[in-house]
């Protein structure tokens, strides 16, 4: 999920009490807002999400690349055929 600035929305949830409790005490040692610590956490788990997605995928693009019997090389094959092996 790449950030824009956007218009803030309101999002309403029932959230655990004790949970609750230590959310603000963490959010007190950091100086910060309820509001901003909890935004902060949703933005981190859904960058999280998002990359798991990527390397997934990615992962998935491989297998398939190497299953149609497509040649791989290495890293260090790559560096010197683009000539980057002197670097």
């Amino acid at each position: 999920m790449r950030q824009q600035k956007q218009t803030p929305s309101r999002l309403n949830f029932e959230f655990p009490s004790d949970a609750r409790k230590h959310l603000k005490m963490q959010a007190i040692k950091l100086g910060i807002s309820v509001r901003e610590l909890a935004t902060q956490a949703i933005l981190e788990k859904l960058e999280a999400l998002e990359l798991q997605e990527d390397a997934e995928a990615a992962e998935q693009a491989w297998a398939q690349h190497v299953a149609k019997g497509s040649k791989t090389i290495s890293h260090e094959e790559m560096m010197k055929k683009v000539g980057w092996d002197e670097l």
